[in-house]
C-alpha cells in the first residue's frame, strides 16, 4: 500500500496547534507530582531513560515471525450496529481461532470527561464482543483497571460500557482489585521481576485489546499496546500505575506485550483524540476501526494513519525489534491505502517541546 508523502507527515517537534501552554503544562505536572500522581526527582531519570540499544538473544527471540496483516475498516458513526460492518470487512482477514477459549476483552476506561472521547465507545466494545463470539470463544470476560479514576462502577455507568456488558451477559472484572499472581519477567526491560498481574489476565486463554486511538503526552500516541497498562493492578503499582512510569513507560509497554500476550486488537478510531491526550485532548472525527493480531503492526499502522513515523515513537520502534512488525513492507493492509486516509493530528505539547518532561520532573526535586 502507498504511504503518505514524507513532507506531509507530522514530526514529533512540529507545532500543529497551540494546545496547552508551557506554563499550563508545568503547573499541571507540578501539581501532579506534589499530589503523588506523578513521580519526580529520583524517578525522573527512569521516566526519561533510554531504551536499551543492546538486547539479549532471549529478548530478540520473543518477536513474532512472518508477515502481519492489519485491517482498516471505514466506519463513520457509532449510531449503527457495528458488528455487521466488522463481520463483512473481516471475512477475508487472518484472525485467531478462539474455539472454546476464555477470552478477556480489555477496553480503555481510564477516566471520564463528558463529551470527550477518552474511553472506548460502547458500540465498539459491543462489536468486539460479537467478534470474539464469532471466533468461537467459550467464555468471555470484560476487564479493565482504570489508571486514573478509581470509582469503576461510576465509570461503567457514565461511559455506557456497563450497559453493553450487562446486555451481552458477560462478567466484568475490576483488574485494579482482582487477586494477583506473580509472573516471571527476568527478560523484561523495566526491572520489575517478578511482575504481578491480575489472575483474570494470567489465567485467560487470550486477551483482546480494545483501545481508543489517542495522542499521549508521555509517549506520543496510545493505542493497542499502551492500552495494556490497564491490565496492571493499581493496588500493587499505584495510580496512575506510578511504578510503571518510574521504571520507564516504553519499557513497561514492551514488557506487557510478553507478559499479557494479547492475541488481537480492535481499535476505536471512529472518533479519536488529538492534542493533549490521553485525557485532556479534543475529539478528532476519523471514521475507522483497525483490527489485527500483531499489536506492533496495528500500532505502527495507526501511527501512519495520523501521520507519525512509527520509528519516531520509542516504544513502537522497540516493538519492531522484540514484539512484531512495524515496517510497511512487512504488513499486509486490508482496506484503504494509508496515503488516501491519513490525517495530521494535533500533538501534545510534550511532543513539540520535549524539554518539558525534564522540567516537569525537576519541579519535584
Amino acid at each position: 500500500m502507498a504511504e503518505a508523502n514524507e513532507e506531509e507527515k507530522a514530526s514529533p517537534a512540529e507545532t500543529v496547534e497551540e494546545g496547552t501552554s508551557r506554563r499550563e503544562f508545568l503547573a499541571y505536572t507540578g501539581a501532579a507530582i506534589a499530589a503523588g500522581t506523578l513521580t519526580s526527582c529520583s524517578g525522573e531519570a527512569k521516566l526519561n531513560r533510554e531504551l536499551p540499544t543492546e538486547l539479549t538473544a532471549k529478548q530478540l527471540a520473543r518477536r513474532r515471525s512472518g508477515r502481519s496483516q492489519v485491517s482498516i475498516i471505514k466506519c463513520e458513526s457509532y449510531e449503527h450496529d457495528l458488528w455487521p460492518i466488522l463481520k463483512n470487512a473481516l471475512k477475508d482477514a487472518k484472525l485467531p481461532d478462539f474455539k472454546n477459549a476464555h477470552v478477556v476483552l480489555k477496553p480503555n476506561m481510564v477516566e471520564y470527561r463528558e463529551g470527550s472521547p477518552v474511553t472506548t465507545n460502547p458500540a465498539v466494545l459491543k462489536a468486539a464482543i460479537e467478534l470474539v463470539k464469532h471466533l468461537g470463544a467459550g467464555q468471555i470476560t470484560v476487564a479493565e483497571g482504570p489508571g486514573h479514576m478509581r470509582d469503576t462502577e461510576y465509570l461503567l455507568e457514565v461511559t455506557g460500557l456497563g450497559k453493553v456488558i450487562k446486555e451481552a451477559g458477560v462478567p466484568y472484572v475490576d483488574l485494579n482489585l482482582d487477586d494477583i499472581e506473580a509472573v516471571d519477567n527476568s527478560d523484561g526491560l523495566n526491572e520489575l521481576n517478578p511482575f504481578y498481574l491480575p489472575k483474570t489476565i494470567v489465567r485467560a486463554d487470550a486477551v483482546v485489546s480494545v483501545p481508543k486511538l489517542k495522542t499521549h503526552h508521555w509517549v506520543g500516541m496510545t493505542c493497542s499496546m499502551k492500552n495494556l497498562f490497564g491490565t496492571v493492578p493499581g493496588r500493587k503499582y499505584g495510580w496512575p500505575k506510578n511504578m510503571l512510569h518510574i521504571k520507564g513507560i516504553p519499557h513497561s509497554i514492551i514488557d506487557l506485550q510478553h507478559l499479557v500476550k494479547p492475541k488481537l486488537a480492535v481499535v476505536d478510531a471512529i472518533v479519536a483524540m488529538e492534542g493533549d491526550g490521553p485525557i485532556n485532548g479534543t475529539a478528532k472525527p476519523f471514521g475507522y476501526l483497525v483490527v489485527g493480531e500483531d499489536l506492533a503492526a496495528v500500532d505502527a499502522t495507526c501511527a501512519r494513519m495520523i501521520k507519525l513515523e512509527p520509528n519516531d515513537l520509542p516504544y513502537i520502534k522497540m516493538a519492531g525489534k522484540v514484539v512484531g512488525n512495524i515496517e510497511s513492507k512487512d504488513i499486509d493492509l486490508l482496506g484503504p491505502a494509508i496515503a488516501d486516509i491519513a490525517q495530521v493530528f494535533a500533538l501534545p505539547i510534550t511532543m513539540r517541546d520535549k524539554s518539558l518532561l525534564k522540567q516537569a520532573a525537576e519541579q519535584g526535586s
